[in-house]
């Protein structure tokens, strides 16, 4: 990986010793390797959080920043995902409300048959949803009255004729991370580049680190060992020990972010060929639009001419009211997702995660696939595998802010 993908590290000195030691080490301050630490720090157990760059600074701040169950997966029959995302949704309303909206979003329809189909399928999904702590009154659900849908200008020469409202939660996935993070008495060791593990008798035990803001190197101790590094991990995992298995295909999708236009109001969400969901977003005073597939090869890509033809022609075919390719574009995110399928393998690609213990090393976990809403439940899981300790209060202790502040609004 290219060192000018990464930040630049801030200026000022870390003046943490030359040598720590801790309980857990997790390599990677993404979503989660932030909710491992705050996982571990409920249940009293120390860790520290290691990453090349900043805390929350890879793919945890270009997710679609939905907070969601997936209403694809209604659409593709993994009620299992969509049903746990539901649960993780309003768990997340209730830990973290200053980083999360609830919004209506309206799935729209061409045809009359389509549109019973939503609304069936959508009520099913709200019906499974109906936790929803702190949802404003003013939002409405179910079928949109024909004079509000033909009031949003998307809907002028489109091949839509109604729309049906469904549920979900928006968020800042930048500022979750960093709230995950600060929420945790972890160690923290960003900016730091692992360099050389030390290992004995088939269990790793310390780990040589470069300190980036000024080349210190420090040694960490651990007695367990955690890799949730996301689209990185297979590039890591050859690096520090010469494994040239792939665990995982990665999946980059595209965000564009163009000027708010007037009359668009609520996000919408939009059926495509293969499952797929073209997002429109009013959001922060812009409209975010996304996102497009295709396969990578590397963690950190940049946006293909390609793909980002193929986002502009799906919306002049879908929303041709709105001059798309004449409205200038104010930001473009990439993010990789990390995929594997239901058993470790990667013959088909999925959602689904997956916590492998390494083979070589008895002490070593890698935290493989797995998505933004269920991050939190997946590392409840993972801190009571290696601790042996249930923590109930994972679901109800609200987040510290990391700046303080409230969520930035860009």
């Amino acid at each position: 990986m290219p060192e000018t993908a990464w930040p630049a590290p801030p200026e000022g000195l870390c003046t943490l010793p030359p040598t720590l030691e801790t309980e857990v080490a997790i390599l990677g301050a993404g979503i989660h390797g932030s909710a491992l630490a705050r996982e571990l720090t409920l249940r009293g157990v120390s860790c520290a959080l290691i990453d090349k760059g900043e805390v929350g600074g890879g793919t945890s701040q270009w997710s679609s920043q939905l907070l969601h169950g997936g209403i694809r997966y209604m659409l593709t029959g993994d009620l299992a995902q969509m049903r746990e995302g539901l649960v993780e949704r309003a768990t997340w309303a209730r830990i973290a409300p200053r980083r999360c909206r609830w919004e209506a979003f309206w799935m729209p329809h061409r045809f009359w048959a389509e549109g019973l189909a939503h609304r069936f399928g959508i009520g099913l999904y709200d019906h499974w949803g109906a936790d929803r702590p702190d949802w404003p009154p003013h939002l409405t659900l179910g079928r949109v009255p024909q004079g509000v849908f033909a009031a949003d200008p998307r809907g002028a020469g489109s091949p839509f004729r109604g729309a049906t409202a469904y549920a979900d939660l928006t968020t800042w996935d930048r500022e979750l991370t960093r709230d995950l993070a600060a929420s945790s008495q972890a160690l923290r060791l960003d900016f730091h580049e692992p360099e050389a593990f030390g290992d004995v008798g088939g269990e790793l035990k310390t780990l040589r680190l470069r300190d980036r803001r000024d080349g210190t190197l420090r040694t960490l101790a651990a007695r367990r060992w955690v890799v949730a590094l996301g689209p990185w991990t297979d590039g890591a995992m050859g690096q520090w020990f010469g494994e040239t298995r792939k665990r995982l295909r990665l999946s980059s999708g595209i965000h564009l972010w163009f000027d708010a236009v007037p009359g668009c109001e609520r996000p919408w969400a939009i059926r495509r060929p293969k499952g797929r969901i073209l997002f429109v977003i009013p959001r922060d005073g812009q409209l975010q639009v996304g996102t497009t597939e295709r396969e990578v090869a590397d963690g950190w890509v940049p946006i293909a001419a390609t793909e980002r033809e193929e986002l502009l022609e799906a919306l002049d075919a879908n929303l041709p009211a709105i001059p798309w390719r004449r409205l200038p574009v104010r930001a473009e995110e990439l993010g990789v997702r990390p995929l594997v399928a239901a058993g470790g393998q990667t013959a088909r690609l999925s959602r689904e995660a997956v916590l492998e213990r390494h083979a070589r090393f008895a002490n070593l976990t890698l935290v493989l696939g797995g998505k933004l809403t269920t991050a939190r439940a997946l590392m409840d899981r993972l801190a009571t595998d290696l601790t042996g300790l249930h923590c109930p209060a994972s679901t109800t202790e609200p987040l510290s802010l990391w700046d303080g502040q409230p969520p930035q609004i860009r």
